[in-house]
């Protein structure tokens, strides 16, 4: 007896994946039924989220490949990549998980479906589809499935990382807000951090998407998931990004704490946020001990100049934005930094609110204080 090829499609996805994400409980969902069913599974190699799906199909052991190039005949097909033509043409069924109204991905299911065997599938969960585009899909024949909260719940975690391991170091979730030093004696620097998208850094691809199906703890890779991180290891991991000469560095700066809400932007030409409101802020004595150093503002000239130890501390004043860095204050640590020694009373986490601080309370005994609200201008 045959079983039916099915295709597990969605439209590209955020940078920054959420394990709460609707599509993530989904895609849990269709493969627990392709594996019930005995089906097998086609994957659209470099498709939206195919890396997800097979790594979905390998934890519950369903049988999958990739599905075979196809060829274009029309200037309107070429508009669409072939490797969704490919899968889409392929497969017996096609699950559908999220969908984005007037994309690549909704005009071959409008295709699909204006064929014989055009047997297509909507999940039915809130937010994966819009009722407009739905209720389109269904009037050419599509068909609705909709999973018991069974079928949606996280796989069993079995490949946990050091932050999985940790127990809570205040089991009944009690914490205090602490107050932080003024600014005019301010002796610490500070530490933001960011979201990851993506594999942590050391962590395989596989492990990540493993985390994200199983609801793991270490599957929030947000600027809080990244900070608990942080407490949980003890442990902060330097990175080259936008960092001259590719050196591995941890930034600091010496700005107090009640001035950095006036450094939180928008960065266009880095498409990120600086200085988002999570972090730590650790006693500048401790620090330097450590070999962190206050970087040097300067010219192409300064640069040129300095020697290959110094290099590393090293930020040019101005650029093509013509932004005037020195205003960070930046301080540099060069690699990694441990902080499995660093007591209570050399360090105070930050983040902008309550339900925050009871998250990272459940992986640190440091003190907590608030991200102070900006001066009214």
């Amino acid at each position: 007896m045959s079983h039916p090829s099915v295709a597990i499609v969605m439209s590209r996805l955020r940078r920054l994946v959420s394990p709460d994400e609707t599509w993530v409980a989904a895609l849990r969902a269709v493969v627990r039924k392709l594996a019930l069913d005995h089906a097998k599974l086609l994957i659209g190699e470099g498709t939206a989220g195919c890396d997800f799906v097979r790594q979905a199909a390998i934890r519950l052991n369903v049988p999958h490949e990739v599905a075979s190039p196809t060829t274009v005949s029309t200037a309107e097909e070429a508009d669409i990549p072939t490797r969704d033509r490919a899968v889409i043409e392929a497969a017996d069924i096609v699950y559908v998980l999220h969908l984005r109204t007037g994309g690549n991905l909704h005009r071959l299911l409008v295709e699909r479906l204006m064929r014989p065997q055009r047997h297509v599938v909507l999940v039915d969960l809130p937010k994966l589809q819009t009722e407009p585009t739905r209720l389109e899909l269904l009037a050419a024949g599509a068909e609705l499935w909709q999973p018991d909260k069974i079928m949606l719940t996280p796989f069993d975690f079995d490949t946990p990382d050091v932050a999985d391991d940790e127990q809570s170091p205040q089991p009944d979730n009690v914490y205090f807000i602490e107050s932080p030093p003024d600014a005019s004696s301010w002796t610490l620097l500070s530490h933001t951090t960011r979201a990851c998208p993506g594999p942590w850094p050391e962590q395989s691809f596989e492990q990540y998407a493993d985390s994200m199906l199983s609801g793991a703890p270490s599957a929030d890779h947000s600027s809080l998931g990244t900070l608990q991180r942080i407490a949980a290891q003890r442990r902060l991991i330097a990175s080259n990004r936008m960092i001259r000469g590719g050196h591995r560095v941890i930034s600091w700066t010496a700005c107090p704490l009640q001035q950095l809400p006036a450094l939180h932007c928008f960065r266009a030409h880095r498409v990120r946020w600086d200085f988002e409101p999570y972090g730590l802020c650790v006693r500048r004595d401790w620090l330097i001990e450590r070999g962190v150093r206050p970087v040097q503002y300067g010219t192409e000239a300064d640069w040129n100049g300095l020697p290959e130890a110094d290099r590393p501390f090293f930020q040019a004043a101005g650029g093509e934005t013509e932004i005037d860095w020195s205003i960070e204050q930046e301080w540099r640590h060069v690699g990694d930094l441990d902080l499995s020694d660093l007591t209570s009373d050399n360090v105070l986490l930050f983040v902008p609110h309550f339900e925050a601080a009871k998250k990272l309370s459940r992986v640190s005994e440091w003190p907590i204080t608030f991200w102070p609200a900006e001066s009214p201008t």
